[in-house]
């Protein structure tokens, strides 16, 4: 497929590296430095220029394009270039945007802007944080086959019952299915001799019955409750969102920002959560009482360094759990290797989604784990596939290594969810 990304950073990068073995891409972008790098790390036609331009896009490949991806920091910018790309041609569009009012005027209108598909950072990264929170031990949370499957990261120490076990042994979930662990980086298919070891973490896909017990079994912390207190760091449009989808969750949520016509604007559009007016980064005046008390403490401040300041202080004052939204990808490393219970990155976010939709033909829906490291596809198999009828054991005879069955669920209503296993038979 003849597809141009507009924008060479890290979200239109990464979604280069992702596609440039099934898609035809052209990228384009006003730095030329940025275009360089990725053109010498992928087979990628790369375009010095102002994706707004109509002359640019053309000169790009637009007349023979049936996919235009605006990834760019910038809404306006992304949404000048579909506007651009319709006033020219009926191709498909999808722009990546910050704003969640913008989103909402879209989301109400046809098409709007030039859009066919618009997706919302903010609003993506506060959803599936609030459903990561829910899950008790989980570092990463998604959900696949509209709902009946999901697909959950745990950590792993010293003190989890299937450490030094190996898959075999641990195999004691009907409705789970061990499809990965995470170690040094890197990402492993299992196979039953695979040991466990303190320090990776292990992705498993199943029922949402099975994926809770497993939680329990594999984390001394409980799922959170309305006695709870949780805590957000920073009134910014994600941390609104996340206070917002915590209320339809009917939990005790605190929300704190330094602004005073923010924290005005928060108690007017928030309806159970307490608004506090003070700035936390002054952990000395706004520290103690707040912190010691909170069973959940959330990151959401427009600084990485704030975020990842106000996470250390929380978990030794004695939160429960700590969480925080990153956004610069080079400082990832600092908070995966810090005390934080829970970190979300919005590129790593948004890149997965943009993916879904650029393969919704092929998969209904896509999951990046480990920033871009695996990915977790749902597949509808049809009668006339060439996986119907054939048991899991002879499909994966013919899958690459790396390549693992998680889960079935049943197609028809997507009313059931059975785990993988090689006797099964897969059907249309």
């Amino acid at each position: 497929m003849e597809t141009l990304i507009i924008g060479a950073g890290d979200v239109g990068s990464n979604i280069a590296r992702n596609l440039s073995d099934s898609h035809n891409l052209t990228v384009i972008d006003r730095d030329a430095d940025r275009i360089d790098t990725l053109t010498t790390e992928v087979d990628v036609t790369g375009v010095v220029g102002d994706g707004r331009s109509l002359p640019v896009l053309r000169d790009s490949g637009l007349e023979t394009a049936a996919l235009v991806i605006a990834t760019t920091d910038d809404d306006a910018t992304n949404l000048m270039v579909c506007t651009a790309v319709k006033n020219s041609q009926e191709t498909h569009t999808i722009a990546r945007v910050k704003d969640v009012g913008l989103f909402r005027v879209w989301e109400q209108s046809e098409k709007q802007f030039g859009v066919d598909t618009m997706l919302c950072v903010d609003l993506l990264a506060a959803q599936i944080l609030v459903r990561t929170v829910a899950l008790p031990g989980a570092k990463a949370f998604d959900t696949f086959g509209e709902g009946i499957a999901e697909v959950a990261e745990f950590p792993i120490d010293e003190s989890t019952p299937i450490t030094n076990r190996t898959v075999a042994e641990a195999d004691q979930h009907p409705s789970l299915t061990f499809a990965g662990i995470v170690r040094d980086g890197d990402v492993l298919i299992p196979k039953g001799e695979t040991v466990f070891r303190a320090g990776d973490s292990v992705i498993v896909i199943g029922s949402h019955s099975g994926i809770s017990r497993f939680a329990a079994e594999v984390s001394d912390r409980p799922a959170p409750t309305p006695d709870d207190e949780l805590l957000i760091i920073g009134g910014t449009a994600v941390g609104y969102q996340i206070a917002r989808l915590i209320e339809d969750r009917e939990l005790s949520t605190r929300i704190v920002e330094s602004d005073s016509e923010r924290a005005a604007w928060l108690r007017d559009h928030l309806e159970s959560t307490t608004v506090i007016e003070a700035d936390p980064s002054d952990i000395e005046t706004f520290g103690l009482d707040n912190l010691s008390t909170a069973d959940f403490v959330i990151g959401a401040m427009e600084s990485d360094d704030t975020n990842y300041l106000i996470g250390q202080f929380a978990g030794e004052f004695g939160s429960a759990q700590t969480a925080a939204v990153v956004d610069q990808p080079e400082v990832i490393d600092i908070f995966e290797e810090s005390e934080l219970d829970l970190i979300f990155h919005p590129q790593d976010i948004i890149t997965g989604e943009i993916l879904q939709q650029v393969y919704h033909q092929r998969a209904e829906s896509v999951s990046v784990i480990e920033h871009d490291a695996a990915e977790v596809l749902e597949i509808v198999v049809d009668r006339d596939s060439i996986l119907a009828g054939d048991s899991l054991m002879d499909v994966a005879r013919h899958l690459p290594s790396e390549f693992v069955i998680g889960a079935i669920v049943g197609v028809v209503r997507f009313e059931h969810l059975v785990a993988a296993r090689l006797s099964r038979p897969v059907t249309g």
